[in-house]
C-alpha cells in the first residue's frame, strides 16, 4: 500500500495545454493522493474541470512580476502544508520552485515538458528563464520529472544536473479515447461534410512552434497534384479573424479545402471525424498529446521529427523533418494511397495498441505515485 501525501501543484496557467491537461488526469485519476493546484495566472480551461473532480484551485492572477503576489503565495504554501511541491512549465518551476525553497519546503519537484526552443526574439525571455532553471536545477528541486527522451537529451544539453532527471511518459484512457462511428456520423454532421474525401485533421494553437505555415505549404502541393481533400484546423485562434492565417489561405487557393475550427472543444468527436492527423511543428514539442490522443481513437498519424513525435508514432505513421513541406506532403499522399485498404485497416489497429501498450493512463499514475513515494523526504511540512 502506497503512502497517501498532499501533492501542491503550481502551474504557469490553466488554459487549454498539454502540460495542463495531464495535470488534470494526475488529479482526476490518482485515488491515492490529496492534490491541490495554484495557477500563476487567471483562471482557464482546467480551472473548472479540476474543480469539477472536487481539487481545490488557486488563481494568483499575475499577469507581470509581482512582489506582494510571490509573498502571498510563500505564504499560501506554509498554510497549505503540503508534502511536496510538483511545478509545472517554465514559470511555474522558476516562481514556484523559488517560493517553495524560501518556505522551507524541501520536497520540491519540478516538471519539464519542452524539448527544444528555437533561438528568436520573442523565445528571448524563456531562453534566458531556461538558463537560468539550468543553474537552480542544482539546489533548488530535489527531483526533476522530464515528459519526454528527447527533453530530458535537452536539458542535459542545456546543462541541468542529470542525476535528477526522471522520465515520466504522458499516459490516456483508452476507455475513453477510442474509434466511435456515432461521434464521427456526430462530426461530419457539424462541419456539413458531404462529399467522400480524405480528412486531415490538426489541433494546435496559433503560435509559431506550430508552424502552421508547413502545414499550409504541403497542402498546396497536394492541390497542384490534382488530390482533393479536406482539412481541418483547430485550436486557439485557429479562426476567421485570423488574418494572418486567412490571407496565406486564400494566397495558396486553399479556401475550398481547409475549414478552421477554432478551440477544440471535444477531443474524441474531432479525432473520430477525420482520417489521418498530421503535426507540422517546427520546434519545442516534448511529448505532442494530440498525436497520442489521435492514435488511441485508431487515427494513423503524419508527423514531423520534432521532440517525442516519432518514438510515439513508431512504425504505425509516418516521420519527416520539420520545415520541409515536400516531405510532408508526400507523406500525406501516401497515406492517401492506402485508405479504404486492408493495410489501412492493420495500420488503424497496429496506432491504438501502441498507446495501449507503451503511454496508458494506468502506467502514468502508477509512475507518478511511485516517484513521489520514492523521493518525499522528511522535513517540516513532512514529518
Amino acid at each position: 500500500m502506497l503512502k497517501k501525501n498532499k501533492i501542491i501543484h503550481i502551474i504557469t496557467g490553466l488554459g487549454d495545454g498539454g502540460a495542463e491537461n495531464t495535470l488534470f488526469k494526475i488529479c482526476k485519476y490518482d485515488k491515492i493522493n490529496t492534490h491541490i493546484v495554484i495557477s500563476l495566472k487567471d483562471a482557464g480551461k482546467y480551472s473548472f474541470l479540476l474543480r469539477k473532480i472536487g481539487i481545490k484551485v488557486y488563481h494568483l492572477k499575475i499577469k507581470f512580476f509581482s512582489i506582494s503576489k510571490f509573498i502571498y503565495l510563500i505564504k499560501l504554501l506554509k498554510n497549505l502544508k503540503g508534502n511536496a511541491i510538483q511545478t509545472w512549465l517554465i514559470h511555474g518551476d522558476l516562481i514556484g520552485g523559488i517560493a517553495a525553497n524560501f518556505s522551507g519546503y524541501k520536497n520540491i519537484f519540478w516538471n519539464i515538458r519542452f524539448s527544444n526552443l528555437e533561438f528568436n526574439k520573442k523565445n528571448l525571455v524563456n531562453i534566458f528563464f531556461v538558463r537560468l532553471l539550468s543553474l537552480f536545477s542544482y539546489f533548488i528541486p530535489s527531483q526533476i520529472v522530464v515528459v519526454s527522451k528527447s527533453a530530458k537529451k535537452n536539458c542535459i544539453r542545456l546543462g541541468y544536473q542529470k542525476k535528477k532527471l526522471k522520465l515520466i511518459f504522458n499516459g490516456y484512457d483508452l476507455s475513453i479515447l477510442k474509434s466511435n462511428k456515432i461521434k464521427k456520423k456526430y462530426f461530419h454532421n457539424k462541419i456539413k461534410f458531404k462529399n467522400n474525401l480524405p480528412i486531415i485533421g490538426n489541433i494546435a494553437r496559433y503560435a509559431p512552434m506550430k508552424d502552421h505555415m508547413n502545414l499550409l505549404q504541403a497542402l498546396s502541393l497536394i492541390k497542384l497534384k490534382n488530390i482533393n481533400f479536406l482539412c481541418i484546423l483547430a485550436g486557439s485562434n485557429i479562426n476567421k479573424n485570423n488574418t494572418k492565417l486567412t490571407k496565406q489561405i486564400k494566397k495558396l487557393k486553399l479556401n475550398n479545402n481547409v475549414k478552421l475550427e477554432g478551440s477544440c472543444k471535444n477531443i474524441k468527436v474531432f479525432m473520430n471525424g477525420i482520417d489521418l492527423y498530421v503535426q507540422s511543428s517546427k520546434y519545442g514539442e516534448g511529448f505532442p498529446n494530440v498525436i497520442a490522443e489521435a492514435m488511441a481513437c485508431g487515427i494513423p498519424c503524419v508527423v514531423t521529427n520534432v521532440g517525442d513525435a516519432n518514438f510515439i508514432v513508431g512504425n504505425t505513421g509516418w516521420v519527416v523533418p520539420p520545415k520541409n513541406p515536400l516531405a510532408l506532403s508526400n507523406s500525406i499522399i501516401n497515406a492517401f494511397f492506402l485508405l479504404n485498404k486492408k493495410s489501412w485497416n492493420k495500420r488503424c489497429d497496429s496506432s491504438r495498441l501502441r498507446i495501449s501498450k507503451n503511454f496508458n493512463i494506468d502506467k502514468m499514475i502508477n509512475n507518478y505515485q511511485k516517484f513521489w513515494v520514492k523521493n518525499i523526504i522528511i522535513d517540516k511540512y513532512n514529518p
